[in-house]
């Protein structure tokens, strides 16, 4: 190849004599909305609803007894959902907290609950904890005792090892002197 052949196959276009390309009809946005016409529901606007928080929580529920894995994806869902559902106004954050303890198997969440109890004494009992706080609790608790939840009655963070202080009160012995503290001396 010669260096003349070279020079024409091989230069910047810029030095052709070829026309420019043709500018856009369209900005880059109205492409893409002209796009999501053509697919029905692919709006972000209509992406979830509350419903499908309702039927994750209900589905996950219903489930019984979590793996280590099914409680991770249900909370990863949940939070996609719920950032989602904040960030388009269509939910509190405040409601968030109710809403994944609500979906958590009671055999579950009794274990939980526990851990938290212990992390968190000073953590008022009214107040929900926070979710992140919920799933690391429940993913310690299930990192090695998923299939002791069923046989193992609740009682603490590790399937048993604190006591749990017995429901019943304490009484005195039959025998036993009561001692008199109204300040009276009768008797």
């Amino acid at each position: 190849m010669s260096v003349k052949e070279y020079e024409g196959k091989f230069t910047p276009a810029a030095t052709h004599d070829e026309p420019e390309p043709a500018a856009c009809a369209y900005t880059y946005k109205e492409w893409k909305a002209e796009i999501f016409k053509l697919y029905p529901g692919s709006e972000s606007k209509d992406r979830y609803t509350r419903n499908d928080l309702e039927k994750l929580i209900a589905n996950f529920l219903s489930k019984g007894t979590p793996s280590r894995a099914s409680f991770s994806q249900y909370h990863r869902k949940f939070q996609k959902i719920v950032k989602w559902l904040v960030d388009n106004g269509k939910m509190e954050w405040s409601s968030e907290k109710e809403k994944f303890q609500r979906g958590i198997p009671s055999t579950l969440w009794v274990r939980i609950a526990r851990c938290l109890e212990i992390l968190y004494l000073l953590h008022h009992p009214d107040d929900p904890y926070e979710v992140e706080d919920m799933f690391n609790a429940g993913d310690w608790y299930l990192k090695g005792n998923t299939t002791a939840m069923a046989s193992v009655p609740p009682t603490g963070c590790q399937g048993g090892i604190l006591p749990t202080p017995s429901p019943q009160p304490a009484t005195a012995p039959a025998n036993a002197k009561t001692i008199n503290t109204s300040g009276s001396n009768s008797g």
